[in-house]
């Protein structure tokens, strides 16, 4: 009987052995993917939380840097079903912005469009459609509400938006344009509190880019983004740098609201570099109506259009194009 037990208790010791092994193993095997799914997580996780829109524009953004997304992969990195996915990429593909491949989506091949030239000074384009910029400017004004924190491109004409919110106290803004600076700054310093981004300077636009402001800008939440483009056609929204267009698009991706200010010298132009979709945005204000094209487009990607007209005594009419 002691032999017996002997043996027995020799058997059992490899047996609890191979039973620990495994219970082992596979918390070494997870840790792996353990560490590496949440760098995805932190980039879409959060979409999950989110209206459509806000999520579709973030998968059209996702889609520009990838060049394809899958359904499987895009619904776990989200966190959402499959059928979510597959119904963003239905509106996606009703807007022409994409085409469907197997099991996900490529972006759409787009015609090809007439280059603009180099980019003008930012002191040339001061003066061009002075009073469109204007009254643009003023209607885009109109849509801030107190204590807002909003985000200002770069631009002649997101430097007349600075100039008509001088004197708000109220309002918490973030830019990386020198020349908005100087107009948000009031004489008695009773002007709007003002955070200037850091990073590479662009002398001929007085702007600040590159990954320095990219990182500065992660640190805030804005209400609203103003932008400006280069150009806007049913292709989308286009600009001149890809230093500039990475900062516009980073801007958008931190703000509730996008609001794009455009004259409509821009419409249906073509340029170096697309900073996003039509889809990326939700307001444009301008001085005319957009052509029937561009107007198209807009009504099918749900786009507020809002058209600031100078009257005879200097006044902003408002209305939906």
């Amino acid at each position: 009987m002691k032999k017996a037990k002997r043996v027995t208790t020799g058997r059992a010791r490899p047996e609890a052995r191979r039973e620990a092994r495994p219970e082992t193993r596979p918390e070494t095997r997870r840790t792996g993917p353990e560490r590496q799914e949440p760098a995805a997580g932190r980039t879409l996780a959060h979409l999950a939380a989110v209206p459509a829109a806000a999520r579709r524009r973030a998968l059209a953004s996702l889609l520009d840097e990838e060049g394809f997304l899958a359904v499987s992969d895009v619904a776990r990195r989200v966190g959402v079903s499959e059928m979510t996915i597959r119904r963003d990429l239905d509106a996606f593909e009703r807007s022409g912005l994409i085409e469907r491949a197997h099991g996900g989506a490529v972006p759409a091949a787009r015609p090809a469009r007439p280059a603009r030239p180099d980019e003008p000074l930012y002191a040339a384009r001061r003066g061009l459609h002075a009073e469109a910029k204007a009254a643009i400017a003023r209607a885009a004004a109109e849509l801030i509400g107190p204590n807002d924190m909003i985000g200002l491109d770069i631009g002649s004409t997101a430097a007349c938006l600075a100039e008509q919110l001088r004197d708000r106290r109220d309002l918490r803004i973030v830019t990386n344009s020198i020349p908005a600076v100087l107009a948000l700054s009031a004489p008695d310093g009773t002007g709007p509190s003002v955070h200037l981004l850091g990073g590479q300077l662009r002398p001929g636009e007085g702007s600040l880019c590159g990954p320095s402001a990219r990182r500065q800008l992660a640190e805030h939440w804005l209400r609203r983004a103003f932008i400006g483009v280069a150009s806007v056609s049913e292709d989308g929204l286009f600009d001149y740098a890809p230093e500039e267009a990475e900062l516009k698009h980073a801007m958008m991706a931190r703000a509730r609201e996008v609001i794009l200010m455009c004259d409509s010298s821009k419409f249906g132009q073509g340029c170096f570099v697309r900073v996003a979709g039509l889809d990326a945005i939700h307001t444009l204000v301008t001085e005319a109506p957009p052509p029937a094209g561009l107007g198209k487009a807009l009504e099918r990607a749900r786009i507020r259009v809002i058209v600031a007209r100078v009257a005879g005594n200097g006044t902003v009419e408002r209305g939906l194009a």
